[in-house]
């Protein structure tokens, strides 16, 4: 996905990669885990998180005082 920094830019896609790629699809992450996969910052992350949420099915709830996780439906 490219080196790490200010001037790497990341879609949306990229973000949606990241809950797809993974063997149990369902299973909610945070946006560090996010941010891990991806090589970007938190922020980065948590922004192109909240996009997706308005763009797409991502859900999300808190889970603790600060800390939220993020997951893509399974519809059965």
């Amino acid at each position: 996905m490219g080196n790490q920094g200010r001037d790497t830019e990341f879609a949306l896609d990229d973000v949606t990669a990241v809950f797809e790629s993974r063997e149990d699809y369902a299973e909610p992450l945070t946006a560090s885990e996010i941010a891990d996969e991806l090589g970007c910052s938190r922020r980065t992350a948590l922004n192109k998180l909240h996009m997706l949420a308005e763009e797409t099915e991502l859900e999300s709830k808190k889970v603790g005082g600060r800390s939220r996780v993020w997951w893509i439906p399974v519809h059965v």
